[in-house]
């Protein structure tokens, strides 16, 4: 069984899953990482810029399907970027091939956390590096038709510890 975490960026996908890939003693596969190391470390921001979003893009359809057809795990935490899910072909693989959990927040919660990160997030920056939150609605716009269309279950994170979201995500298991 393949667990797909999925949400946008900011909502605490890649730290939700570490945290349930050790109560649950099975391998986590972060795509963003998975991506960065098939093409020699590169960071995600760096290929973003380097190669521009179409070509991230088809790295990352590649990826995802190079991940779930060779896996031999019998049960593997899956983390998404937050834009996996634009692409049909991602979206099919996901839908067909995993248990996809959409971790939800609301845009006061992610632009939040957003402003706050210190992780690089180009898309909601802007060419001098500044924050732009209104870039953050549309994105999410964007974006979240495809997280519901795949999820097989929706959890609501805003106000919930690590703890809580983690007993949810166990209780739909």
């Amino acid at each position: 069984m393949v667990i797909s975490l999925t949400g946008f960026m900011g909502v605490g996908k890649s730290t939700i899953a570490a945290s349930l890939s050790k109560h649950l003693y099975c391998k986590l596969i972060d795509l963003d990482k998975y991506i960065e190391e098939s093409h020699g470390g590169i960071p995600i921001v760096e290929l973003f810029g380097l190669s521009g979003q179409e070509v991230f893009r088809n790295a990352e359809e590649k990826a995802l399907e190079d991940i779930l057809s060779n896996n031999r795990e019998k049960v593997l935490i899956l983390s998404l970027g937050g834009g996996a899910l634009l692409s049909h072909k991602n979206r099919e693989l996901i839908k067909t091939m995993t248990y996809c959990i959409y971790l939800k927040a609301s845009l006061e919660t992610l632009t939040s956390r957003l402003e706050k990160s210190h992780k690089q997030r180009p898309l909601v920056k802007d060419s001098e590096g500044l924050f732009q939150s209104g870039k953050i609605a549309e994105l999410f716009l964007e974006r979240e038709p495809g997280y519901l269309e795949c999820a097989s279950h929706v959890i609501d994170v805003d106000n919930l510890s690590m703890k809580d979201i983690l007993i949810k995500i166990m209780d739909v298991l």
